[in-house]
Formats: structure tokens, C-alpha cells, sequence
């Protein structure tokens, strides 16, 4: 009996995520905003990220600033409750380039994205952690893959090149999810998990539009839809070190189950839609 109730909560839980997950085939794409005017859009996704908001915004401004003069920065402020939305707000009055767009409850990472996208008007994306773990050094070389490619570029932890600094078990969990997203989607990449990526315009509007994850399984499912939508995915050697260890959003441990069901519930869903 124990064993028959543990496999029949598992089963409930795997199959509202197959109904929650859409199918991969040919959909209408209306996630549109105005005309771009700009190179790049950067979009910052952030919940209480009040301690190193600033600082992040600093960054990215004094990197992008480095080979772009046509950008713009978005900090998609997700429901925080640490008055991370009060201080972007108050850097944005100073900087026209500085877009704050608050939501008054959490949404998630995908939705944040997905409104930042809304409002922006670059012919480049590229979103990143608030954290900055991945080097922004980085940035120009997945600028010119996407420029070059078209697609999209995302920072690689795991492919020749890169250089990482990160706790033994984080790496030991990552290198198990990607293998297994490999075995299940034989997308032949090695680092889905990355918040570091850059796409072009295209990209960004077809994918996203169809993409449902708002949490740890949205950039595998992006990157997924990505490749059966027939787009390049360029995977670039980054230099990324561990930001706030023990503060992280996602503990590997108490989230396995989920991000597990999530998994296996897009591929379900994926193989049901080709054979009907």
C-alpha cells in the first residue's frame, strides 16, 4: 500500500504538468512589441535582489556601453518584497536608459522575461542573472555569434574553454540535469541551465510566445523549442563563478522532484504530439 500511494502522487503531479506543457508544433506567434530602434536590449528578471541590484545595473551598463551606444537596460522587478523596485526606480529618474517594470506579485522568471520583452526595442536579446556570475566579458562573443548566426547564444559551463568556479555538488547535480535533458531531447547540449543568453529578435518573440515554464525548467524549454522551431543554438565557453553560496533560488535537494516531473512531463507531451 505505501508503495501504490507514493507512485500514485507522482503520477497525479506528472500528469498536470503534461496538461500545463503545450505541444511543439506549428503555433501563431503574436508576442510582438513596437518596431526595434536599439542594438541590444538587456533584460534583468528580478525578485528581492535589493543588496546587489545596483551594483548589477552598474555593471552591465559599463560593459555594454563598451561596444554598444544604442541600448537599453530593463529590470523586470518580479513581486519583491525587499524594495528592490524603490531603488531601480530611483537609478532609472537618472538614466534614460534604464527601464523599471514592476509587477506587484511574483510572476516567475518566464513571465518577467516575457514582459520585459513586451517593452523592449532592441534587434538583439540577451538576458542574464542579476548575480553577474557569468563573466560580462562574455558578452561581445555571444553578440557576434547571434549577429553572425542569427539564433541564439548561450554561455556554456560545460564545453571546451570554460572556466568555472562552483561547489563540487552544484556541478555534480548540473552535469547530471543536462545529461538527461540530452538523453530525452537529443539536443546535443551541454549547459541548458546557464542565465546567460542572447538571441536575435526573431527568436525571442517565437520562442517565448510558446514557452509555459516560469521557473528552473524555462531555459531548457526555451532552448528546446528553440532547435524544434529550426533555429541555431550556439553554445559559447564562458568564465562563471558561484554568486551568493547558500542563497541561492534553487536547491537542488528540495527541488529534484519538481524539476524532475517537469522534465519528463515536456517530453511526454512532446511525444504524444508527434504521433497524433
Amino acid at each position: 500500500m505505501p508503495l501504490l500511494k507514493f507512485w500514485g502522487k507522482y503520477a497525479i503531479h506528472l500528469w498536470y504538468r503534461i496538461i500545463c506543457f503545450p505541444s511543439l508544433g506549428k503555433v501563431e506567434y503574436n508576442l510582438k512589441s513596437g518596431a526595434p530602434n536599439k542594438e541590444i536590449s538587456i533584460l534583468l528578471p528580478a525578485y528581492n535582489e535589493a543588496a546587489q541590484i545596483e551594483k548589477c545595473v552598474l555593471e552591465v551598463e559599463a560593459a555594454v556601453q563598451s561596444f554598444s551606444k544604442s541600448y537599453e537596460i530593463i529590470v523586470s522587478e518580479d513581486g519583491s518584497t525587499d524594495g528592490t523596485d524603490v531603488i531601480v526606480a530611483k537609478m532609472a529618474k537618472r538614466n534614460p536608459r534604464l527601464v523599471l517594470l514592476h509587477s506587484p506579485t511574483r510572476l516567475g522568471k518566464g513571465k518577467a522575461i516575457k514582459n520585459a520583452l513586451s517593452s523592449s526595442k532592441g534587434k538583439i536579446i540577451t538576458f542574464m542573472d542579476v548575480d553577474l556570475a557569468t563573466n560580462l566579458e562574455c558578452l561581445p562573443q555571444l553578440l557576434r555569434v547571434v549577429k553572425e548566426n542569427g539564433g541564439m547564444a548561450i554561455g556554456s559551463r560545460h564545453v571546451k574553454g570554460s572556466r568555472v568556479q562552483r561547489r563540487v555538488s552544484r556541478t555534480l547535480f548540473s552535469l547530471t540535469y543536462n545529461l538527461a535533458v540530452r538523453l530525452l531531447f537529443l539536443d546535443g547540449i551541454h549547459d541548458h541551465q546557464c542565465g546567460f543568453k542572447t538571441m536575435s529578435r526573431e527568436v525571442a518573440e517565437a520562442v517565448l510566445n510558446v514557452s509555459k515554464s516560469d521557473g528552473y525548467f524555462f531555459d531548457t524549454e526555451m532552448i528546446v523549442r528553440c532547435k524544434k522551431l529550426g533555429f541555431p543554438v550556439v553554445e559559447v565557453a564562458v568564465e562563471w563563478a558561484e554568486r551568493n553560496k547558500g542563497a541561492s533560488k534553487v536547491n537542488p535537494v528540495r527541488d529534484a522532484k519538481k524539476i524532475g516531473l517537469d522534465l519528463l512531463a515536456f517530453r511526454l507531451n512532446s511525444s504524444n504530439n508527434k504521433s497524433s
